[in-house]
């Protein structure tokens, strides 16, 4: 079977298309959840997972968000101004407690089936294109 899900950390990326996902500052059940999700899709188009945490460049970071179309964060990360500011975003969804922008966000991820079908839906999008 061909590999195709790839993982980028800092400082690198990769030109090759696909749908990318940027992992902010998880915790390792975290982590494992999107990593069950991705083992249980079926006949996935290439997929770039990008990790990073709140010690990463910063400028790294931002790029990497404007270049994903799903956004998983810690919401209890250390780095609070780089969680509020990845949760603003329309495509962020993220665990644990969002303390001072959850108003602005009520995408919460509580279980692997709703992180399934939230990666489900970017691959139906990613195939009409």
């Amino acid at each position: 079977m061909e590999n195709k899900i790839t993982l980028v950390t800092p400082p690198d990326d990769v030109i090759y298309d696909g749908i990318r996902i940027l992992a902010y500052d998880l915790m390792p059940d975290q982590s494992q959840m999107i990593s069950d999700c991705l083992s249980q899709l079926k006949d996935i188009p290439q997929i770039i997972v990008y990790i990073a945490n709140g010690h990463d460049d910063p400028k790294w970071i931002i790029d990497k968000k404007q270049k994903c179309s799903i956004i998983v964060i810690n919401a209890e990360s250390q780095d609070q101004t780089m969680v509020g500011y990845l949760a603003a975003q329309r495509n962020s969804y993220y665990f644990g407690n969002l303390r001072s922008v959850s108003e602005a966000n009520g995408s919460m991820i509580q279980e692997t089936k709703q992180l399934t079908m939230i990666m489900e839906d970017q691959i139906i999008k990613h195939e009409k294109l």
